[in-house]
C-alpha cells in the first residue's frame, strides 16, 4: 500500500435565476449577478429602462418591470411607483453607488404608477410601464437615477405589507455614442497539463462551453484572445483527436475575426517581467505527448499526426492560431513602468515590440474609475488601455443567459460610457471565464460596437496619450515565478535519469504557467495555496527515485549486500549507486550502474570483500545521475561482519554431518542385524512346525542323515 500510494503522489504531481439582482436592478439586499436564488427568497423585482438606458428628452420612458414571487404566501393586487432623480449622478463612483445601494439616495420626484395584478406563491410577473414625456420632463445629458417601488399585500390567514425596490438609470447621450472594440479570452482550463480527449469532447460538442463561446462570437466584431493550449492539446492527439475538437480548431481559424494569442496557459507576464526575466516562459517541446512511449516510430507517421518538438510534419505550429499576432500580451494589471518596458521587450521575432493590454486602473487617470483614452505610451512604451467599468459591466452581461439580467448588465455599461468622450473609441476586455452564454456574450460584443469591424489597428493608429502608472506589481507573484524558477531548474537536472528528460521538463513548465494563470487563482490567499501545493507535488517528484538499504550481517569474506533502489515515477531511470565503506579493510565497487523500470522496486547486489573478521561498519551509499547529479538522500547500511563465523560454521556442520552419517550407518547395521536374528528364529519354528529335528549337531565321524 505504502508503494501504491507513493506512485498515486507522483502520478498527481506529473500529470487547481430571477432571484440574482444585478447591481442595476438593486433590491433590497443587492446580489452579484452570478449568484444563485436562494429556495423561497422572497419577493424581487428588476426594473429596465428600454434602449439599454438610453432615453431622448422628452420622449416616452418606457421601462420593463420583472416581479418574482419566490415566496409560500400568494400577493393580492398591488401597485408600483415610479420615481426619479432630476440631477444627473456625478460620475462613474456615483453610478456605481446608486446601482449597488450604497451611498446617500439621491433626491427623487414621482414620476406615474402603474397597477399590478394578483401574484400567487411561485408566480411571475412581466409588464411594461409607459411614462409620457411631460411626466418625465426635460433632462440635459447625463446619467440619472430611477427607482421602482412595489407594494402588495400576502394573503392567507395572517396577511401583511409586503413591498420591494429596484434601481437603474436612465442615460441622455451628450452627442455621438462611444464605439466600444470588444476583447473575448478563449480559454478553458484543462485538469491535467492539456485538455484529455474526455474534456475536449465535453467543450466541443453541441452544447459544450468552447462550442457556445465560439456560436456567441461568430459574426460579431469580437477580438478573439486565444490560450494556445487549447489547439496544442487538439493537435498533438493527431487523430486520435475528438472529430469534434478538429472541427471546432477548423471553424475558429476560418471566422474573420481579428485575434491573437495569449501565452500558453494564459500565464501572467506580468509577474514574470517583476522577477526580472528577459524572455517569457514558452513550451519548446510537445514530445511527452506526441509520443508518450519516447520509442521512435516503427513506420513513418502519416502527414496528419503530429511528430515531436512544437511542430508537426509540414512545419505547423501546434500550439498556432491561423492569422493570429502574436505581439500582443494580456497580463494582470498590477504592474510599474518598469515591467511595462520589460514585457514590451518579449518580442516575437518578426516585431519590434510587444505591446501590453492594462485596464484604465493601472493608470492614475483612472484610478478614481475615470475613462481612460485606448491607447498611451509609459516612459515611450506602447500599452492598449481597456475600459475597466464597461469591461466588468460587459463581462457580467456576457454570462448571463437570463435576459432581465444581461440588459441590466448592459444598461450599467451604457451609463459607464457615458463618462466617455463622444465618438470614441473604448477599449473593453471580458473578463477570464472558461463558460459564457451564447446570446450574453453576442450581447456584450455587438450592443455597443457601432456596426464597426473590432480591429485593435484602429486603436493603435489613434494618437498615443502619456499615461502614469499608479500600481504597484504583486510582490507574491514576482517572488513566486523566481521560486518556481529555482524548482523547475532542480527538475531539470533530477531529469537527466530519464531516456527523455521532457518528459519531466515540460509538464514542469506547463504546470508552472498554468498556475501563473491571469483567470485562476486570483485572491493571494487562493494563489498563497495552489503555489503550496505545486511546489509539493515538485518535492514528491524530487524524492521519487531513492535507495531502501538492509542492514545485514556478514558471515563470510565476500558476500553481495543486497539495495533496493525505488523508483515512483512512471518512466524507466538510469542512475548510478556509489558505495563507500566505513572501514578500509572493506573492498565494495565504487559505482554500480543501475537500470530501474517504472513504478518499481529494482534489487541490487552490492559485492562486499571483507579483510577482517569481526567489525561494525557503516556503508555509505548514494544516487546520481549519469551526469553526476545527486538523486535521493544519501543512505547508510549498518553491516556486521562476522566472517571467522564461516569456519566455525563449517566446522559445527561438518562434524554434525559426520554425527548424522555415523548414526546412519549405526542404525543401518543394526536394523539389518536384527532382520537376519529374525529371520533366522521364523525358519526354526516352520522346522518345528513339521516335526524335524531342529539344526542337531553331527556326531563325530558319522553323517547326522545316515
Amino acid at each position: 500500500m505504502r508503494r501504491a500510494l507513493g506512485v498515486a503522489a507522483v502520478a498527481l504531481a506529473l500529470l487547481l435565476p430571477l432571484s440574482t439582482v444585478s447591481p442595476a436592478l438593486a433590491a433590497e439586499t443587492p446580489a452579484p449577478s452570478p449568484s444563485l436564488t436562494p429556495a423561497h427568497a422572497g419577493l424581487q423585482m428588476s426594473l429596465l429602462p428600454d434602449a439599454n438606458g438610453g432615453y431622448t428628452s422628452g420622449a416616452p420612458l418606457t421601462t420593463t418591470l420583472d416581479i418574482h414571487n419566490d415566496d409560500t404566501a400568494g400577493l393580492g393586487p398591488g401597485s408600483v411607483h415610479l420615481e426619479l432623480g432630476r440631477t444627473a449622478l456625478a460620475d462613474r463612483a456615483a453610478v456605481s453607488a446608486w446601482l449597488a445601494g450604497s451611498g446617500p439616495a439621491p433626491a427623487l420626484s414621482s414620476i406615474g404608477d402603474a397597477r399590478i395584478g394578483a401574484l400567487a406563491a411561485g408566480d411571475d410577473y412581466r409588464t411594461s410601464v409607459v411614462v409620457p414625456g411631460a411626466d418625465v420632463g426635460a433632462l440635459s445629458p447625463g446619467v440619472y437615477p430611477v427607482r421602482a417601488t412595489f407594494e402588495a399585500s400576502t394573503t392567507g390567514a395572517s396577511p401583511h405589507a409586503t413591498s420591494v425596490t429596484s434601481s437603474s438609470v436612465v442615460v441622455v447621450a451628450r452627442g455621438a455614442a462611444p464605439t466600444v472594440i470588444t476583447i473575448v479570452p478563449i480559454t478553458a482550463t484543462p485538469a491535467g497539463d492539456l485538455l484529455s480527449p474526455a474534456e475536449l469532447t465535453a467543450l466541443t460538442g453541441p452544447t459544450g462551453a468552447l462550442t457556445v463561446q465560439l456560436n456567441g462570437a461568430a459574426g460579431t466584431p469580437a477580438v478573439l484572445a486565444i490560450d494556445p493550449a487549447i489547439a496544442a492539446a487538439i493537435r498533438v492527439l493527431g487523430a486520435g483527436a475528438p472529430a469534434t475538437a478538429t472541427a471546432w480548431l477548423a471553424r475558429l481559424e476560418a471566422l474573420p475575426n481579428e485575434r491573437f494569442l495569449l501565452q500558453f496557459g494564459d500565464a501572467d507576464v506580468a509577474a514574470q517581467a517583476a522577477a526580472g526575466m528577459t524572455s517569457p516562459l514558452t513550451v519548446s517541446s510537445f514530445d511527452p505527448f506526441t509520443n508518450p512511449s519516447g520509442k521512435p516510430p516503427a513506420t513513418p507517421a502519416p502527414s496528419p499526426s503530429p511528430s515531436s518538438g512544437s511542430t508537426a510534419p509540414g512545419g505547423i505550429d501546434l500550439a498556432g492560431i491561423a492569422g493570429a499576432r502574436d505581439d500582443i500580451l494580456w497580463p494582470r494589471g498590477q504592474v510599474t513602468a518598469a515591467e511595462i518596458a520589460t514585457m514590451a521587450g518579449y518580442q516575437p521575432a518578426d516585431a519590434t515590440r510587444a505591446i501590453p493590454i492594462l485596464p484604465s486602473s493601472t493608470f492614475a487617470s483612472g484610478t478614481g474609475g475615470e475613462a481612460v483614452p485606448p491607447f498611451g505610451t509609459v516612459g515611450g512604451t506602447a500599452v492598449l488601455v481597456t475600459d475597466a467599468a464597461v469591461s466588468a459591466a460587459l463581462s457580467s452581461a456576457a454570462v448571463e443567459s437570463d435576459a432581465t439580467r444581461r440588459g441590466a448588465a448592459l444598461t450599467e455599461a451604457s451609463a459607464m460610457l457615458w463618462f466617455s468622450p463622444p465618438g470614441s473609441t473604448v477599449l473593453a476586455g471580458l473578463s477570464r471565464a472558461d463558460v459564457r452564454s451564447d446570446q450574453g456574450l453576442t450581447a456584450a460584443v455587438t450592443a455597443f460596437s457601432g456596426g464597426q469591424d473590432g480591429r485593435l489597428s484602429r486603436v493603435l493608429a489613434t494618437p498615443p496619450t502619456d499615461l502614469a502608472v499608479a500600481t504597484t506589481s504583486a510582490a507574491d507573484r514576482a517572488a513566486a515565478v523566481t521560486t518556481l524558477n529555482s524548482d523547475a531548474g532542480r527538475l531539470a537536472q533530477f531529469a537527466t535519469i530519464l531516456d527523455r528528460p521532457d518528459d519531466l521538463i515540460v509538464r514542469e513548465r506547463i504546470a508552472i504557467m498554468r498556475l501563473l494563470g491571469v483567470g485562476v487563482n486570483p485572491t493571494p490567499e487562493d494563489f498563497a495555496s495552489a503555489l503550496k501545493t505545486h511546489r509539493k507535488a515538485t518535492t514528491t517528484t524530487l524524492q521519487a527515485v531513492g535507495i531502501q538499504p538492509s542492514n545485514p550481517i556478514l558471515i563470510s569474506a565476500k558476500v553481495d549486500v543486497p539495495v533496493w533502489v525505488r523508483n515512483d515515477l512512471p518512466y524507466p531511470v538510469h542512475v548510478q549507486l556509489y558505495a563507500t565503506a566505513g572501514d578500509p579493510r572493506i573492498d565494495v565497487p565504487a559505482m554500480t550502474a543501475v537500470d530501474a523500470q517504472a513504478s518499481s522496486t529494482t534489487r541490487v547486489k552490492i559485492p562486499v570483500e571483507a579483510h577482517v573478521a569481526n567489525a561494525e561498519i557503516g556503508l555509505t551509499m548514494r544516487l546520481t545521475s549519469p551526469t553526476g547529479v545527486a538523486i535521493g538522500s544519501t543512505q547508510t547500511a549498518q553491516l556486521t561482519i562476522r566472517a571467522e563465523w564461516e569456519t566455525i560454521g563449517l566446522i559445527v556442520f561438518g562434524g554434525l554431518a559426520v554425527l548424522l552419517i555415523g548414526a546412519g550407518i549405526f542404525r543401518t547395521v543394526r536394523r539389518r542385524r536384527g532382520t537376519t536374528v529374525k529371520h533366522a528364529a521364523d525358519g526354526m519354528e516352520a522346522d518345528q512346525a513339521e516335526g524335524e529335528p531342529a539344526d542337531e549337531a553331527p556326531s563325530a565321524g558319522g553323517n547326522p542323515h545316515e
